[in-house]
């Protein structure tokens, strides 16, 4: 331990608690109301098909399975760390949740087997089950989550350690992600004796204070902001002494954080990322998917298409549908598709805009967009709150040019603004949403949307497009558009 100081800094006692055994009893009541709904749902709608679909629906053994699915829902989703689940991703959440919901389905179907009961449960039940208690428990957690969280008792309490360069932009980025239950409380910077608060989490002063700390407190989780140089030359033989849980934070490390594996190499720590959009095999399981979902689009949105494109007659002159080159995978040029959201003489308004307005300006420099846009006519704003004006873009997919899901479409005027970003960007088709969209949206910096977009391909998976069009449907619904 280091060297002694006195001290006699006093700890707020309300920072220390820790609310787990709230939060597990709080998810444990949802799920079991999730996984319910889900089953009663599924029987009352084979109920509903029976003139259609014949048979009759064993109210008494769904109600009786029912027990069961639950209870065995609950035990894998603790056994898989559910409960409370701090320190997973929305997206590992969501695969957790999947893989819980799915085994406990396979563990109901050997139950009624060996019960004879199997012919006396319908199948479509079976899968309506399967289907909505996924989606039940993974949208009742994402909606827990982002409510609770808002609370100052949510999560574990920690302290962070570092030079407080390292520690404020740790200490950010845990406040912006409180779903997480990592909850700042505490900062302590071995080298400098420290006063003042960062974004409302108090100082530890000395090495004296922090002993303290850990004796009045229950807190057992520390985190460690230093550079990965910095590892070597500092002592943490202390810090594991005091702390039973470490965690390092290696913002400097060149790869994806989703889907990193640790590996024990005679006892040297390794560790392995994947880039599973690069992969060629991965790379051709997403267009399939891509396509067989467009498809299906299309037949379900093209009486919308018919309508909007009326609308767009209707409310100015010029054509329905407006092409812009977009850069493309390696950086080729495409033709993307979209419905006309300005007037025809959308450019010379721009310039007049910006030439008289230096505020204006200054936004389109920096978001390159325009919140009041005098360029958008009246069908067009609609339109854009929608992203009703995208759907056009469903052709570039079924071309090849874009994916349902990836990076946004950047113009060719845009490349040198890209910068390396580039490099990794232009390697996949772009998408007609991504996590650029559905995270940032127009509040974000063209750098952040950079940013943004190389996360998305740094930690591709099946599981975060489907979280990507899970929160694409959320965004849309409450008109924050794309």
């Amino acid at each position: 331990m280091p060297k002694q100081n006195q001290s006699d800094q006093k700890f707020p006692t309300p920072l220390f608690e820790n609310r787990s055994p709230v939060v597990n009893l709080l998810l444990v009541l949802l799920d079991v109301f999730t996984i319910s709904g889900a089953v009663i749902l599924s029987a009352a709608i084979r109920t509903m098909l029976e003139p259609v679909m014949g048979g009759v629906v064993n109210w008494p053994l769904i109600l009786n399975s029912l027990v069961f699915f639950v209870i065995i829902n609950i035990i894998l989703a603790w056994l898989n760390g559910l409960y409370p689940g701090f320190g997973l991703a929305a997206v590992q959440e969501m695969q957790k949740v999947l893989y819980v919901v799915t085994l406990s389905s396979v563990f109901l179907g050997m139950f009624l087997f060996l019960q004879q009961l199997g012919l006396a449960y319908s199948r479509s039940i079976f899968i309506f089950t399967w289907v909505l208690s996924s989606l039940f428990m993974m949208l009742g957690r994402f909606a827990l989550r982002n409510r609770f969280s808002q609370f100052p008792w949510w999560g574990i309490p920690m302290i962070i350690i570092g030079s407080k360069g390292q520690v404020t932009p740790v200490i950010e980025k845990l406040l912006q992600s409180r779903r997480l239950g990592f909850r700042p409380v505490y900062y302590f910077d071995p080298n400098v004796e420290s006063d003042q608060p960062i974004l409302g989490v108090l100082p530890i002063e000395n090495n004296q204070a922090l002993q303290d700390l850990v004796t009045q407190s229950k807190i057992q989780h520390v985190v460690f902001t230093e550079p990965m140089s910095d590892f070597n030359t500092f002592d943490f033989q202390w810090m594991r002494d005091v702390f039973p849980k470490i965690l390092f934070i290696l913002d400097t490390a060149p790869f994806g954080s989703l889907w990193v594996r640790t590996i024990d190499v005679h006892g040297t720590l390794a560790v392995e990322t994947n880039y599973h959009l690069l992969n060629k095999q991965e790379t051709i399981i997403k267009r399939i998917v891509d396509m067989i979902l467009t498809v299906i689009l299309l037949l379900f949105t093209w009486p919308i298409f018919l309508l909007l494109a009326l609308l767009v007659r209707l409310d100015s002159k010029g054509p329905i549908l407006y092409t812009q080159k977009r850069l493309g995978q390696n950086g080729e040029l495409f033709d993307s598709y979209k419905f006309r959201t300005m007037f025809e003489n959308a450019e010379e308004k721009l310039q007049d805009l910006l030439a008289a307005d230096p505020q204006a300006l200054q936004e389109y420099q920096t978001y390159h967009k325009l919140a009041n846009d005098p360029r958008v006519t009246k069908v067009g704003k609609f339109l854009r709150r929608y992203s009703l004006d995208e759907l056009p873009q469903f052709i570039n997919v079924l071309k090849g040019d874009m994916n349902l899901i990836g990076p946004r479409s950047y113009m060719p005027i845009e490349l040198p603004l890209m910068g390396d970003y580039a490099r990794v960007i232009l390697k996949v088709n772009p998408g007609i949403t991504g996590w650029w969209q559905v995270m940032g949206r127009n509040a974000t910096s063209f750098k952040e949307r950079l940013q943004l977009d190389e996360y998305y391909i740094s930690n591709w998976s099946i599981w975060l497009d489907i979280y990507i069009m899970i929160k694409t449907v959320w965004v849309l619904v409450r008109g924050e558009g794309l």
